[in-house]
C-alpha cells in the first residue's frame, strides 16, 4: 500500500504534522517528507500550512476522499483474501438502534462469541437514523433497526417484528384490562422519544392516524428515562413490549389496552449495496436471521 496516501490521510484528519507522525511511529520530518513528495507527484500544493495547524485546501480534500476510498478498499481486499484460508475472524462494526441495541443485540453477540470466539463485535448504539448514517458513513458494516432507513446506497430487509404498546404506571387511574379509546388520553402527559427515533415515528404515525394530537408532551432521549417517568406517574408512552416485560412483572408499569393497539413494527438489517461481504458479517446476518 502507497505510504504516502496513508501519510497524508494522518496528517489531513490530525490537521498536524507531530501529531500525525506520533500516531504513525515516525519522525516528523519524515512526515512532512511523504507529504512534500506527494505534492511533488501530483503537481499541486495539497495543505494549507500555519504554525499550529495544516488544513486541506480544495486539491487536498479531492486527495483525501480517494485516499479514504483506496485505503478502504486496501483493507477490504486484505480481508476477503484472509477469508478464503481463515475462519470468520476480525473486528465486526454493528450498529443498533436503542429498542434493538438493548434488548435483542447482547443475545446476537452471546451467540457470535460461542460460535466464532474470533469475530470482535465493535457496537454502535444510536437512535434509527443516527445508525442509518453511520452505514452510510461507511462507520459500521451492518445496521439493526427499527422502522425504515431510506438511502439510494443502502439495502433493508426485515429480520423480525415487534409489537408496541400504550403503558402506564400502576398508580394512575387505568384499568389494565378495560379497552380505552384513543380520545380518552387526550389530557395526559406523553412522554415520547427525541427526532429521529424509530419509537418516535411509530408513535407520530398512530397519532396522525387516530386524528390526536396529545396536549402536553415530554421528550426524553432514552427508553430507560421514559419508563422511569412512567413508573413515577409523570406520564403515559407508547414502547415496544420487549422493553418494559420486568417492569410489568414488577408490578411497576401496564399495558394499556387501546383502540388501534398493539401497533406491529418491523426489525430490519441494513447494509450497503455493492460492498464487499467478508465472512464476519455473512455470519453475523445469518446468526441474526436465524434467531428469530
Amino acid at each position: 500500500m502507497d505510504q504516502h496516501l496513508i501519510v497524508f490521510k494522518e496528517v489531513a484528519e490530525r490537521k498536524n504534522f507531530s501529531r500525525a507522525a506520533e500516531a504513525l511511529h515516525m519522525s516528523q520530518p519524515a512526515v512532512s517528507q511523504y507529504i512534500a513528495s506527494l505534492e511533488k507527484e501530483l503537481g499541486v500544493r495539497l495543505l494549507e500550512r500555519s504554525n499550529k495547524f495544516v488544513e486541506l485546501n480544495k486539491a487536498g480534500e479531492l486527495v483525501y476522499q480517494y485516499a479514504q476510498e483506496i485505503l478502504r478498499n486496501y483493507n477490504q481486499m486484505q480481508i476477503l483474501v484472509s477469508d478464503l484460508k481463515n475462519d470468520p475472524s476480525g473486528e465486526l462494526k454493528i450498529g443498533a438502534s436503542y429498542t434493538i441495541g438493548e434488548y435483542v443485540l447482547p443475545r446476537f453477540l452471546a451467540k457470535l462469541q460461542e460460535n466464532y470466539p474470533n469475530i470482535i463485535p465493535a457496537v454502535s448504539i444510536g437512535n434509527t437514523d443516527d445508525i442509518g448514517a453511520k452505514l452510510v458513513q461507511h462507520e459500521i458494516d451492518i445496521g439493526l433497526i427499527e422502522g425504515n432507513f431510506t438511502h439510494h446506497q443502502v439495502s433493508i430487509e426485515q429480520f423480525a417484528t415487534d409489537e408496541m404498546y400504550i403503558i402506564a404506571g400502576v398508580g394512575q387511574s387505568f384499568k389494565e384490562e378495560a379497552c380505552i379509546s384513543i380520545k380518552d388520553l387526550e389530557n395526559e402527559t406523553w412522554i415520547i422519544r427525541e427526532e429521529g427515533s424509530g419509537t418516535r415515528k411509530m408513535l407520530e404515525e398512530f397519532f396522525q392516524r387516530s386524528n390526536f394530537e396529545p396536549k402536553r408532551i415530554l421528550t426524553f432521549g432514552s427508553t430507560q428515562t421514559i419508563k422511569e417517568g412512567v413508573e413515577s406517574g409523570l406520564g403515559i408512552s407508547m414502547l415496544s413490549n420487549l422493553t418494559f416485560t420486568k417492569e410489568r412483572k414488577l408490578k411497576k408499569i401496564q399495558k394499556l389496552f387501546v383502540e388501534g393497539t398493539p401497533i406491529e413494527r418491523k426489525f430490519s438489517i441494513i447494509k450497503n449495496y455493492h460492498e464487499f461481504q467478508p465472512k464476519a458479517l455473512e455470519v453475523f446476518e445469518n446468526l441474526v436471521k436465524q434467531s428469530t
